[in-house]
């Protein structure tokens, strides 16, 4: 899956109205300087005529990391290049969505860990749960039987405290 993002370069007015086959174009590259997308002009136009600020929908694949070469093509008898960097973590808003529910998931399963391996005691009515070091309590439950009274014999259910 790529991602389309819009992209700016600005080569200032001296290098304005640069469009077309001739004119600005970008190449996509990644961080060896591996052509991952070759040149192309497709898309590319200029903001507003006479300003040298141009945009395009440039695609990155997934994770990309890299550079987008901007050029100004043959429209002018000296090119012009300028270069912006790429980082999936920067620039696809997605990244952020996924971190935290990685981040969320890595505390649920490090919770499911620690009640499933960690030392557990019934004192009185009261069920306690304790982290994988057997010292620091993560729960606590009062346990009742079927009745709805406070049992450690009959347990029907718990309740957390």
């Amino acid at each position: 899956m790529s991602l389309d993002q819009l992209r700016n370069c600005n080569f200032g007015r001296n290098r304005a109205n640069a469009t077309g086959s001739t004119g600005v174009g970008y190449t996509v590259m990644d961080t060896t300087g591996v052509t991952v997308t070759p040149r192309t002009t497709t898309g590319v136009y200029q903001l507003t005529s006479g300003s040298g600020l141009y945009a395009a929908y440039v695609s990155f694949p997934t994770a990309f990391r890299g550079q987008i070469m901007w050029d100004t093509g043959i429209a002018f008898s000296t090119a012009s290049y300028a270069v912006e960097q790429y980082n999936v973590e920067e620039n696809n808003p997605l990244v952020n969505d996924n971190n935290s529910m990685l981040n969320y998931l890595t505390g649920t399963v490090s919770a499911l860990y620690d009640i499933n391996y960690g030392k557990w005691q019934i004192i009185a009515n009261q069920m306690i749960f304790y982290k994988i070091d057997n010292t620091t309590e993560i729960a606590r439950f009062n346990l009742f039987d079927d009745a709805d009274v406070p049992s450690m014999d009959a347990v029907f259910k718990r309740v957390k405290i």
